[in-house]
């Protein structure tokens, strides 16, 4: 099994664009596109993901220019062009999902992409998950949650003190939070 850190691990590009995509650029807070976010990876900014806009202003040259290298580059590389191909479905993905949703307790709502149903994922997937859900909405957003993990009650006010989202209400399983203004 290889490390986790391993630079030459093939599933690093997809495992890093599933950490950061929805996240806000480095540079000027903006929302990135999932196919910038590999670009980042690929120019070594994983961990500061930029827009395209941001990486040519980085890079001296025109956005449109850097997408088309990044793009001729992960087609070269079986690990960065899977992390492309995820990225295009991600990207093809409406900004919002709206659709009925009856939880388990029969409480009926009405979801986006600012609902979702953790189930009993517990403290770690669950912190990791509802951050870059939280990460792809505007700030303000009110964000639905239902997370049934018997420490949830303790974990989801912990997070958002530690992250400064505004935990609006808090009756087990279901979690209201706001996210914070960039």
């Amino acid at each position: 099994m290889k490390d986790v850190d391993d630079p030459n691990d093939d599933s690093r590009p997809l495992a890093d664009l599933h950490r950061i995509a929805g996240g806000a650029c480095a540079d000027c807070r903006r929302a990135y596109t999932a196919r910038a976010a590999v670009g980042s990876i690929a120019l070594g900014f994983r961990n500061a993901a930029r827009c395209w806009n941001c990486l040519g202003l980085r890079l001296g040259r025109d956005s449109a220019e850097v997408e088309g290298q990044i793009r001729d580059y992960v087609q070269r590389r079986e690990c960065f062009r899977r992390a492309w191909d995820a990225a295009e479905a991600m990207d093809r993905e409406p900004p919002t999902i709206r659709a009925k949703f009856v939880w388990d307790d029969g409480i009926t709502v009405e979801t986006s992409e600012a609902d979702w149903d953790a189930g009993d994922l517990g403290c770690g997937e669950l912190v990791m998950e509802l951050r870059m859900r939280l990460n792809r909405l505007p700030g303000g957003t009110e964000f639905r949650l239902r997370a049934s993990d018997p420490a949830a009650p303790e974990d989801i006010p912990a997070w958002c003190r530690l992250c400064r989202h505004e935990l609006v209400s808090a009756d087990h399983p279901h979690y209201t939070i706001r996210r914070r203004e960039d």
